[in-house]
């Protein structure tokens, strides 16, 4: 199958392009290249040269340009993958959220049909849905979904994710809170609490994430599913898992508590048990355990 991921050179989108090569797919990249890198992808491009002529194309473009509507029909893909617009530095400012998030969802749905594409998987945060004002740009892309289902035939799944972590996440976002924790406990640093360390996340292992966005491809059609273990960890119970899985000792000191940071942020994922087959198999253990052994193999 011919498969578009945008952000593609992201940590979950070159863990995603990496599954979908495995399983012999050919795919094409689309990133501009902000948030993600072409180090993310150099595992995939290792993969891709054993696997026949173009099964992997790296195109070094915004969702928002011009020419996306020209690339993506010359590729022809069935399905498009866009996480290009959920992106947490996006999500900072409600006006930089509904150019990135809305009308970039709207320019790729655009180039989908003129491509003949059969389905978009779209990726929300559990995040923004949970605040008031972040949330009205997703519901838009929900009904943009939805028109262009009915009027263009396109289908679509929205996948509706919590905190993911794992290997090549960077501590520059909002959402990197485990990618942060362990930057600075390998590193000797004081880690910084901020409130009173019992506001939760779920926790979400990015190979879990890739499975649910994998199946997503070819089931749950015109739905919004909620992806997550469904399990709150306390930001506390984070710090001190880390620590204690990396081995150091490394007391956490409180920080102010952040304006606008949500209490609790923790999905549902029984309808995706129904809708994808699909549970998460990665304890926060595990999960950890292999995001600190990636770090202290990159040198980070």
């Amino acid at each position: 199958m011919e498969v578009l991921v945008t952000g593609g050179a992201g940590f979950i989108g070159s863990a995603l392009v990496e599954r979908l090569l495995a399983e012999g797919h050919h795919v094409e990249v689309v990133d501009d290249l902000t948030t993600g890198s072409l180090a993310n992808l150099s595992a995939a491009r290792e993969q891709a040269r054993h696997e026949e002529a173009g099964a992997l194309r790296i195109h070094q473009a915004d969702v928002h340009d011009d020419g996306l509507a020209a690339l993506v029909e010359r590729r022809h893909p069935e399905v498009v993958i866009h996480l290009a617009g959920a992106t947490a530095k996006a999500a900072r400012r409600a006006t930089t959220q509904v150019v990135h998030e809305v009308a970039g969802t709207v320019h790729v749905l655009d180039a989908a049909v003129a491509a003949g594409a059969r389905k978009v998987v779209c990726v929300a945060g559990a995040r923004a849905q949970a605040d008031v004002i972040r949330g009205i740009p997703a519901r838009a892309v929900h009904e943009y979904l939805a028109a262009y289902q009915d009027r263009h035939g396109l289908t679509h799944t929205t996948v509706v994710m919590p905190t993911v972590y794992g290997p090549r996440q960077t501590p520059a976002t909002e959402s990197s809170v485990v990618a942060v924790f362990v930057q600075r406990v390998l590193a000797g640093q004081t880690c910084v609490v901020h409130g009173d360390g019992t506001q939760t996340r779920d926790l979400l292992y990015v190979d879990d994430a890739v499975d649910a966005l994998v199946r997503a491809m070819g089931h749950a059609d015109g739905a919004t599913v909620e992806v997550g273990t469904g399990i709150a960890t306390t930001v506390s119970e984070l710090h001190a898992t880390v620590a204690r899985v990396a081995g150091v000792d490394c007391p956490a000191v409180p920080g102010e508590r952040r304006a606008h940071e949500p209490g609790e942020v923790v999905t549902d994922p029984r309808r995706a048990a129904t809708l994808l087959g699909w549970e998460p198999w990665t304890g926060l253990e595990d999960g950890v355990a292999q995001t600190i052994e990636a770090a202290r193999s990159a040198g980070t």
